[in-house]
């Protein structure tokens, strides 16, 4: 069993911000151990950041744009790449244009939360997610 991840872009993220968004996503993948493959194009008419796990380590691909979208989602199904894309979208979601939310909880992002945490640096780092996709109260806001 896994979980799926579901984000919402509020209005198009700026070239500068989708470009750290990138840089980060880079970082996370090799701060991990594990096998994946990333791809960003950085072309300002064609920007995407792309994330797949390698293999039999893949569910969905991770395929992010900065375009205005209401719902976007990827199932990473727990896979041993989800933890690259938890902490890309945690760090997406530090901008006031970006949400996520899951259907796993802060436990299940623990691998991404980790990444996010030696990016920093000894910086404070923060958990975005806004909570769980069932419709959960509970706002995962805090810090990691």
């Amino acid at each position: 069993m896994g979980y799926t991840h579901y984000w919402k872009i509020h209005e198009e993220i700026p070239l500068q911000s989708f470009k750290k968004i990138q840089s980060a996503a880079i970082a996370f993948a090799e701060l991990s151990d594990t096998y994946l493959t990333i791809s960003v194009n950085t072309h300002p008419l064609h920007l995407k950041l792309v994330i797949e796990g390698m293999f039999s380590d893949s569910h969905e691909t991770f395929y992010l744009t900065p375009n205005k979208n209401n719902f976007n989602f990827c199932k990473t199904a727990m896979k041993p790449y989800d933890e690259v894309v938890v902490a890309t979208l945690n760090y997406a979601g530090t901008f006031d244009f970006f949400e996520w939310w899951s259907d796993g909880d802060k436990e299940d992002h623990q691998g991404g939360i980790n990444l996010t945490k030696r990016f920093c640096q000894g910086r404070e780092a923060n958990y975005t997610c806004v909570g769980r996709e069932e419709g959960s109260e509970q706002d995962y806001k805090g810090s990691v």
